[in-house]
């Protein structure tokens, strides 16, 4: 893959705050560190600001929706969402700029925020978090309709063949988008999610639980 010229990313982000997910945190941290400016729109968490600079990450929230329950719910929160993202980003594009999207799915419907950017020359990077039809399979009983899994299908598919290159989390997401989606493997960068080692620490054991002399791991949130 071609590295980017430019240096300002804007990441995307629904399905969960920041910095609670902690591979978009790690990968907003790496950019920064590398010299890159990257703003994040996300939902606000309890307590949180809807503007705030943390750690040199720029970050743009709104008002998380209440969490979906059924299909309509699925529709409302991820419709509310994107309006409301789109919405940030334009502040974001006279603010801070940006030169390419990162968007992180869960939903897939942030291709359709890129397309709109991509007429305009910024570049499309998709972090593929999660398989959209899988989970909702796993979700609603029977594998839910055929005709949603269709869509869902369709928008992952639209999705990686519209990014520039695409983040893959493990092997076999690498191979569904090659064989279900038609991306050739050139296109594709796995990146593992991995522990932060500065949050592991060592601990004397009860007795109780592990033979004496042991030692536990304990990773801190």
């Amino acid at each position: 893959m071609k590295a980017f010229k430019k240096n300002r990313v804007l990441m995307l982000l629904e399905n969960q705050t920041y910095p609670r997910d902690f591979r978009v945190r790690r990968e907003a941290t790496a950019l920064t560190a590398a010299g890159y400016s990257v703003s994040i729109i996300c939902p606000a968490g309890t307590g949180q600001p809807f503007r705030e600079t943390l750690n040199g990450v720029h970050l743009y929230r709104y008002p998380r929706p209440r969490e979906a329950n059924g299909f309509l719910g699925y529709i409302w929160e991820y419709g509310f969402a994107m309006l409301a993202t789109f919405f940030l980003s334009i502040v974001v594009l006279f603010d801070q700029g940006f030169d390419a999207i990162h968007a992180h799915n869960p939903p897939d419907t942030f291709v359709f925020i890129a397309a709109f950017y991509k007429i305009f020359g910024k570049r499309f990077v998709f972090d593929h978090h999660d398989l959209s039809p899988e989970m909702y399979q796993a979700r609603f009983p029977g594998g839910g309709s055929r005709r949603v899994n269709a869509i869902l299908i369709f928008l992952e598919r639209l999705t990686c063949r519209l990014a520039n290159c695409i983040i893959a989390t493990n092997e076999s997401y690498k191979k569904i988008e090659m064989e279900r989606d038609g991306v050739p493997e050139s296109k594709i960068a796995v990146v593992r999610n991995g522990i932060e080692l500065q949050n592991l620490s060592l601990i004397e054991p009860a007795r109780t639980l592990v033979p004496e002399g042991k030692r536990l791991l304990v990773i801190s949130a």
